[in-house]
């Protein structure tokens, strides 16, 4: 697209995997903070070197899988029981939110708060309403909205969990957006477990039948690593190219937001 001052402005969107950025794995509650700060002085240096918009959505890791897992939200209304679980949910995304645009913040990123479910509702646990004119201005006015996956309003269902990787795929749709950028525990996507199998260079629907996956340390609330494949490959099938790299490799965010350098694994058309 054309920027506000002449040349071209890439708009990308970057998904800070839940498992990157907090100790997921450990199953505590608690940000990676050091890895967080690593790649939001990436995402600043990116910003400052080239004309890029970017748009910024993260995971929940024990933050909201947790109290989502605990009350059985992923399947939509069963009880009243469930109720309080929306609200422990909510809070523990927005805390880590604030943490997350805080980071970024911090590095001289002008990040702002995105709250999905003030915004938007679903229908079966797909996006059926949401005005995303609000999130394009803020890339007009060269702010980097920040969202997150959450549970939401669903009008089926009473309530659903959205996740962060629908949520990437539906804003890349609708904002043009030129790349996805996947950042995760791993650099790319293996044909068996990371790190003892080969890494996939590129994937297609045309040669995705060929390999059997890895799922790393992976499956959630929200579907786990066949779930996030099938998003990027229908985000493909629209035109928009997801380059999925490691969160915990030096630069390898900043080399792929101004495409100095390749890493990880491309899911194209």
């Amino acid at each position: 697209m054309q920027g506000q001052y002449g040349g071209i402005v890439r708009r990308i969107v970057v998904k800070l995997g839940g498992s990157v950025i907090t100790k997921k794995h450990e199953g505590v509650r608690e940000v990676d903070q050091k890895v967080l700060d690593i790649l939001s002085s990436e995402i600043s240096r990116a910003l400052k070197e080239s004309a890029l918009q970017v748009l910024i959505v993260h995971g929940a890791g024990p933050y909201g899988h947790v109290p989502a897992k605990k009350y059985g939200l992923a399947e939509g209304f069963k009880s009243v029981d469930q109720i309080p679980g929306i609200v422990e949910t909510r809070l523990g995304m927005e805390e880590l939110n604030r943490i997350v645009v805080s980071s970024l913040a911090n590095a001289g990123v002008n990040a702002v708060a995105f709250q999905p479910s003030a915004a938007i509702m679903l229908d079966d646990g797909r996006i059926n309403d949401f005005d995303v004119s609000i999130v394009r201005k803020m890339l007009e006015l060269r702010l980097v909205p920040v969202g997150y996956g959450d549970v939401l309003t669903d009008v089926r269902t009473g309530f659903k969990i959205l996740s962060g990787d629908q949520l990437t795929a539906y804003l890349a749709k609708m904002i043009g957006a030129d790349l996805v950028v996947m950042v995760g525990d791993y650099d790319g996507v293996f044909e068996g477990e990371p790190g003892e199998s080969e890494q996939i260079k590129e994937l297609t629907r045309g040669n995705i039948d060929s390999f059997e996956f890895g799922a790393g340390k992976g499956a959630d609330v929200t579907g786990g690593f066949k779930r996030k494949l099938e998003e990027l490959l229908e985000l493909a099938d629209a035109g928009i190219a997801t380059r999925i790299v490691s969160g915990r490799e030096k630069d390898f965010l900043y080399d792929s937001l101004v495409v100095r350098k390749e890493h990880g694994t491309l899911v194209k058309k």
